[in-house]
């Protein structure tokens, strides 16, 4: 057996135990200053007589009082049950931001009692499509692209990624900018870009961000619309009507009920109607929403379709136009003296999903009446790669399009886009 070199190391943690111990203990050092002074005949006086410490809040307070402070009784939650104050045995329906139907667009068409005229926009629409062009107009949206979708700041986490064939294999998380982030930015710099070059010839606008809507509806039973415009453009100046009357049938989605796939919900408040639009700019002139693949869901986790993000566009077409009627008529109006029109915009940062609406009628599907309007596009992609290879910032197959169909929403309504 082989013995090991002998290192003369120190124990370093028990030396420095030892010092902690001898130094524990501090004694007060004679300075003479009170056998000085008191030669001199110089008054001492004890500092504690002038100066006092302060006296904290808790300790104003009685002994028992901060006992019971501190092991009283805890207020427990409320429960999700029919003791809660807001519990009504009969559900609601609700829509939230995260559902789509499971019919898509057929289903939000039988729901919102409307119907699709043509195919594209409004021929309005398509005229003015080419009608204006902003000096160096794709150079200034690819700076816009670069700075919203590559360049911010903000990295966090990304969503976990996922392989269907390879449920288990793990990916390395991605750092990057959030889809919300991504959308916010992009959408409310090309609303930027085109307030700078033609705003002198538009009608004052409003743009605000993360507007919640509560519209109550009855249709044969408590429905709720919650949804939230991400970014809302608000006009002094209502849209003008798309079309004059409006004929079309409803499409038959039997045996399923058009309100198929809501949420029930047994706590709420009935009747509950929120809407902010109010004052001077109380007519809403375009939606930007946001679609994000981690919250936009399946009730039944089947991949959301095309059909089911443009059914997304109507519901919440329809959610808002409801609201802004309701705001300027009344909560009980249901024929429209004069018809509500709005602009959609759906995107992820990149693809873009244009739609318009108009609004007739409050009146469900049951009763044969006035129908209501929608127009749409088909998803148009703004890029095809955005993102870094090797370090260097890629740009790929830009499609000016895009901001064409955004410019034209935009001018829609103004002087230069008047009907």
């Amino acid at each position: 057996m082989r013995f090991t070199q002998v290192l003369y190391k120190q124990d370093i943690g028990r030396l420095i135990k030892w010092q902690w111990r001898a130094q524990r203990k501090k004694s007060l050092i004679e300075t003479n200053a009170y056998k000085i002074l008191a030669s001199k005949n110089i008054p001492v006086i004890d500092a504690t007589t002038i100066l006092r410490e302060p006296i904290l809040e808790a300790q104003k307070q009685d002994v028992q009082q901060i006992l019971n402070n501190i092991v009283g009784p805890c207020k427990l939650p409320q429960k999700n049950d029919d003791t809660h104050p807001l519990w009504n045995d009969e559900p609601c329906l609700v829509f939230s931001d995260h559902n789509v139907l499971v019919q898509g667009l057929d289903q939000a068409k039988v729901f919102t009692n409307s119907v699709e005229p043509s195919s594209g926009l409004p021929q309005h629409l398509q005229d003015l499509f080419e009608a204006y062009k902003i000096p160096n107009q794709d150079d200034h949206v690819k700076r816009i692209i670069n700075a919203s979708v590559m360049y911010d700041s903000i990295q966090e986490k990304l969503p976990i990624k996922k392989d269907k064939e390879r449920p288990a294999w793990n990916f390395p998380r991605d750092y990057g900018i959030p889809t919300k982030r991504r959308v916010h930015l992009l959408a409310s710099r090309l609303v930027q870009l085109c307030d700078s070059s033609v705003g002198s010839m538009c009608s004052k606008k409003l743009l605000t961000k993360d507007v919640f809507f509560k519209v109550p509806l009855q249709r044969n039973s408590n429905v709720s619309l919650d949804i939230r415009a991400d970014l809302l453009l608000l006009s002094d100046n209502p849209l003008s009507p798309f079309i004059e009357n409006v004929l079309g049938k409803l499409p038959d989605i039997y045996p399923l009920d058009y309100k198929v796939s809501l949420d029930e919900k047994n706590i709420y408040k009935k009747d509950e109607f929120v809407s902010p639009i109010s004052g001077k700019y109380n007519n809403v002139h375009t939606v930007i929403i946001n679609y994000d693949e981690t919250e936009v869901k399946n009730l039944y986790e089947t991949p959301v379709k095309e059909s089911q993000i443009f059914g997304r566009s109507l519901m919440k077409c329809y959610a808002i136009a409801v609201a802004n009627a309701k705001s300027k008529f009344g909560d009980t109006i249901e024929n429209l003296s004069e018809p509500i029109s709005l602009q959609c915009i759906q995107t992820n940062a990149h693809w873009f999903h244009f739609s318009t609406f108009q609004l007739n009628t409050l009146c469900g599907p049951e009763e044969n009446g006035k129908r209501n309007a929608f127009w749409q596009t088909p998803l148009i992609n703004l890029y095809s790669k955005c993102c870094y290879e090797e370090g260097i910032p890629v740009l790929k197959d830009y499609n000016p399009d895009v901001f064409k169909h955004f410019l034209t929403f935009y001018m829609n309504g103004t002087e230069y886009g008047a009907n």
